[in-house]
């Protein structure tokens, strides 16, 4: 599974707001939204502003709705690495 070019860019900066969407208590976030800044060209990348669109759940499908945006910290834990 991947996401369109399309609904990637769609859900990084129009309902992401180019800010991390992560909203898991055991990522010390207390269920508001982590929030950090992001840069579209630091998608996949490590370090400040780095981030990656992560599928919300497996079995949802490739459209926006199942599509979360989330820093590279982020994305790493939703992983377990």
């Amino acid at each position: 599974m991947a996401f369109s070019e399309e609904t990637v860019r769609w859900c990084f900066f129009q309902r992401a707001n180019e800010m991390c969407e992560c909203k898991r208590h055991n990522h010390n976030h207390s269920y508001v939204r982590c929030g950090k800044k992001l840069v579209w060209e630091k998608r996949g990348r490590e370090g400040p502003g780095a981030w990656e669109a992560h599928h919300i759940s497996a079995t949802g499908g490739d459209g926006a709705s199942n599509c979360e945006i989330l820093c590279w910290e982020c994305h790493r834990k939703t992983i377990g690495k």
